[in-house]
């Protein structure tokens, strides 16, 4: 009889010990990583599109969470990008939309960053160590720490909950401003002839060099991912981290970052679910997710799985946390993105993602994609594209870069994933190019859009100080 208790008080006390470890304590909050890749879209990992290099890290990460097979950053440049993911709302409508801004836009009264809110919730914010926002911002408000030092372990309490954020330049568009020696010179461990070339590119040793190169800064990159894993697990923490692993935008070979197609929009994305905070999440671990998810939207989720309140007056919503319908998210198809000026090209580009079709809408369809941008063209490949075209030695898919553009575009991207086949012209799809218009139409108009004024005339009557209220005084001028 005395063993049968003794047995009966081991398994129990058993029993309790496992549900302690697959489930936080009611009061204990989850930790945030985010990993950061710059530069880089979905098409240069295996884990996402063929071609791609393989990355055992992060498809460790997706065995253990979810992949989000359509993934947005709204626009397709740095600061934009970055400043969209901060505030959780689009950039033409609070002033944040051009990158190397000639003035920063003031957030209004009711809206922070949404680590701002997590920090005066008790979380550790720390930030290892870009920030390049379009926004006037205190850092001390936002991040504990924003350093080249910047780590969880620098918090004093370590039961604090915390979100870190690092970001990895390894695939960053300067790793591509070799010199032009180093296609002879410097070899690559992914095979240059082997590369999955893009179509609107010549096929020159030097196109498919850089493609390769790329390919290896990608696994460099899976290496950072594979550190910081481990480091979490050293500390005992992994189970108690939601991890984000993505790219800031798009990737950097020609015709992807600072331009509006699915190359420059189109971001990987995979999120780690720790075990002791399975409960907030009502998907399996290992799946994918095909519902469209943008920057707009990752602030509020990490502020969902957190259970802190941020502000009503953004554009993004959860994709996750204990009241967000799983079903619902899977449903969502469809995103919004935009470029402005970007550096000194000029450009007013808007496009709405539907599911498998890209609609893009040129406002200024006489400024061709390939107009002069310093840095663009620091890039090897960038030179010898428009070299080839002045020479008259491309076909018509490989000049489109350097010519007007049409004034609406419309792609295919199940059938066409680099968007050279404009189908806006094609009766077969009048109906959808129609539809997609209006629902574009509908987007400008409720945000309302503030770059329908000149950037300069913004900046003359100081808009940027209050860009959303100025937005909603002028609507129906807009």
């Amino acid at each position: 009889m005395i063993n049968d208790i003794i047995k009966f008080i081991t398994v129990s006390v058993t029993l309790l010990a496992l549900t302690a470890c697959s489930e936080a304590a009611p009061d204990k909050k989850p930790n945030f990583v985010w990993i950061v890749s710059e530069d880089n879209s979905m098409h240069y990992l295996e884990h996402f599109f063929e071609g791609g290099a393989a990355a055992p890290n992060i498809e460790a990460l997706a065995a253990d969470g979810l992949t989000f097979r359509n993934a947005f950053s709204n626009s397709p440049v740095c600061s934009v990008a970055r400043t969209t993911l901060a505030t959780a709302s689009y950039g033409p409508r609070i002033g944040t939309q051009y990158h190397r801004r000639t003035v920063t836009a003031d957030l209004p009264d009711d809206l922070r960053m949404f680590q701002t809110y997590l920090h005066d919730a008790g979380y550790y914010t720390a930030n290892n160590a870009k920030t390049d926002y379009n926004v006037t911002v205190e850092v001390a408000d936002v991040w504990d720490d924003s350093s080249n030092t910047s780590t969880w372990r620098n918090r004093a309490d370590k039961d604090q909950p915390f979100f870190y954020m690092q970001s990895f330049g390894d695939s960053h568009e300067s790793r591509l401003h070799f010199d032009d020696a180093d296609v002879e010179n410097v070899a690559t461990n992914h095979d240059p002839a082997t590369v999955s070339l893009e179509p609107y590119l010549p096929d020159t040793k030097t196109a498919r060099y850089t493609h390769a190169r790329y390919l290896d800064a990608m696994v460099t990159i899976d290496d950072h991912v594979g550190k910081i894993v481990a480091d979490l697990e050293a500390d005992g923490l992994l189970e108690d981290t939601f991890i984000f692993y993505f790219g800031d935008h798009g990737g950097v070979l020609p015709r992807g970052k600072g331009y509006a197609y699915d190359t420059g929009l189109h971001v990987p994305f995979v999120l780690r679910i720790p075990e002791n905070f399975k409960h907030l999440v009502d998907a399996k671990a290992g799946s994918d997710m095909n519902g469209f998810v943008d920057f707009i939207d990752f602030g509020p989720t990490v502020l969902a799985l957190a259970g802190v309140e941020g502000s009503a007056n953004v554009d993004g919503k959860a994709f996750l946390g204990e009241n967000v319908d799983m079903d619902e998210v899977n449903a969502r198809d469809t995103s919004f993105g935009y470029a402005d000026r970007f550096d000194e090209k000029y450009d007013l580009v808007r496009t709405l993602r539907k599911g498998k079709f890209h609609y893009m809408r040129n406002y200024q369809p006489h400024l061709m994609d390939g107009l002069r941008n310093n840095y663009r063209y620091r890039m090897a490949a960038y030179r010898e594209w428009r070299d080839l075209y002045k020479a008259g030695e491309l076909n018509a898919e490989q000049s489109q870069f350097f010519e007007p553009k049409a004034p609406e575009a419309l792609y295919d991207l199940e059938a066409d994933p680099y968007s050279v086949n404009n189908l806006a012209g094609d009766p077969a799809y009048a109906d959808i190019l129609a539809d997609m218009r209006g629902h574009l139409q509908d987007k400008l108009k409720s945000l309302p859009d503030l770059s329908f004024y000149t950037e300069s005339y913004l900046v003359k009557n100081a808009v940027f100080g209050d860009a959303t209220g100025y937005g909603e005084s002028h609507k129906d001028e807009i």
